[in-house]
């Protein structure tokens, strides 16, 4: 009889001879390359639970072709021990090691959950409210850059971060870090706040007159600079509903400080069209990395696919809940009466006989078909149709639009969402001028 797969939070280190069902939500390598290197990833499973599991040099050779971010699996035998390292990735009592006996096998597990951010609320971290030596996520929008330092023997970057409340928090990159955060702040245009998310962040406690600060750690941070993840787009929008002030984000010394500023004077159309290539549709399908492009084309298809047109989530944070009705306390700390529906819509855009599904997120969907999700889902209820996942006909309003469309490819989740739109004729002309074969293109 096969054993039946054990639970994360079970794992008690009074066995070993786990069985589990998990998806790989993190993942770094450690060390030098077919020397001393060592793989950790992060471990969740059906539970939500996570666990940090390590796989050393010795075993690495034989699960490194494997092992990848965001893959599910089934996993037998693993030597349990105390989590209680300086620095620890999740708040899980113990950790897991591969061992010599370890199996690893790779399985179509979709119902396995994603990564889910754990952000901490600034003020939190500035008054000491944290577990020292848990590694935390954050997001905040950057409002200034106070120092930096490049040199050979080290690359640091110093810069004041807000929250939604306006509290503030001082972050410090380092080396890979701090060149990835220095590249874009030197290369962005007019696009608006710089919102980052920082995984795995180690709290460093005041001191004296310094408050308490953040800094990514060695290899298992990310830096996710205003990707278009449904995090970073509902930040952005809760700062804009809040009215949080934020400063213009320049670096230290006259040069940079040009650099940065001159973004500021392009034009509408020129902030569209910075850092993108124009591509036609049938390019943009066959593009398999990340990249940013402009085109042009016709709404002529609303995607029902795997997901719904919208999704419940919290009035404050507007982060995803599985309540569907009825009050909640959300993972943010806030309490809710009800969850609020947003959008989350996938549509077909045609050119020249070519399509391609384009991702609307709430802000711009709503703002096109001049709606909430909400207030559609309420007529269509009126109408009779009660289940949240029945297609309402107000979103086939878009059917038929002509747009200019600046959207961003991620290869990692194979989809193409919509940073920005245009429904003005001038612009749309001017992408049609750089697409390569812009004839017949509508």
């Amino acid at each position: 009889m096969a054993r039946i797969p054990n639970k994360i939070r079970s794992s008690d280190g009074s066995k070993e001879a786990l069985k589990l069902a998990v998806r790989i939500t993190d993942l770094w390598f450690v060390g030098t390359p077919d020397k001393s290197e060592q793989a950790e990833m992060v471990f969740v499973d059906s539970e939500g639970d996570q666990i940090h599991a390590i796989c050393k040099s010795d075993h690495l050779k034989s699960w490194k072709a494997d092992l990848k971010e965001n893959c599910t699996y089934v996993m037998h035998n693993f030597k349990v021990v105390k989590n209680d390292g300086q620095f620890r990735v999740c708040e899980h009592e113990y950790k897991l090691f591969f061992i010599g006996v370890t199996v690893v096998r790779e399985a179509d597990l979709h119902e396995l959950p994603f990564k889910e951010f754990r952000f901490v609320e600034f003020a939190n971290v500035v008054a000491g409210n944290f577990v020292s030596g848990l590694l935390v996520d954050i997001i905040g929008v950057v409002d200034q850059v106070v120092f930096r330092h490049v040199s050979s023997k080290n690359t640091r970057v110093v810069f004041r971060m807000k929250d939604l409340s306006g509290e503030i928090l001082s972050c410090t990159l380092w080396e890979n870090y701090c060149a990835q955060f220095l590249s874009y702040l030197n290369e962005r245009g007019d696009d608006g706040p710089m919102v980052i998310i920082l995984t795995h962040a180690r709290i460093k406690d005041a001191q004296g007159s310094y408050p308490a600060s953040v800094s990514n750690s060695f290899k298992a941070s990310k830096l996710l600079i205003n990707y278009p993840i449904l995090e970073i787009q509902e930040f952005k929008e809760r700062l804009l509903d809040l009215g949080v002030e934020v400063s213009r984000v320049l670096l230290p010394g006259d040069q940079a400080s040009s650099q940065v500023s001159g973004g500021s004077q392009l034009s509408s159309k020129d902030s569209f069209l910075s850092k993108a290539e124009a591509k036609t549709i049938l390019e943009i399908n066959a593009i398999s990395e990340d990249a940013v492009c402009v085109t042009v084309g016709t709404i002529s298809k609303i995607v029902m696919d795997n997901h719904s047109w919208c999704y419940p989530a919290c009035a404050q944070c507007h982060r995803k809940t599985d309540i569907p009705i009825g009050p909640f306390t959300c993972g943010c700390g806030k309490d809710n009466d009800q969850p609020v529906l947003r959008y989350r819509v996938e549509v077909m855009v045609t050119q020249n006989n070519k399509s391609g599904k384009f991702l609307l997120w709430d802000r711009e969907y709503a703002e096109l078909i001049g709606q909430t999700a909400d207030d559609v889902n309420r007529v269509k209820i009126e109408d009779g149709d009660l289940d949240l996942n029945a297609s309402p006909q107000a979103l086939d309003k878009l059917l038929g639009h002509v747009l200019a469309f600046k959207v961003r490819i991620q290869s990692r989740f194979k989809n193409a969402v919509v940073l920005k739109y245009s429904k003005d004729l001038d612009l749309i002309n001017a992408v049609l001028e750089m697409l390569a074969d812009s004839e017949g293109c509508l």
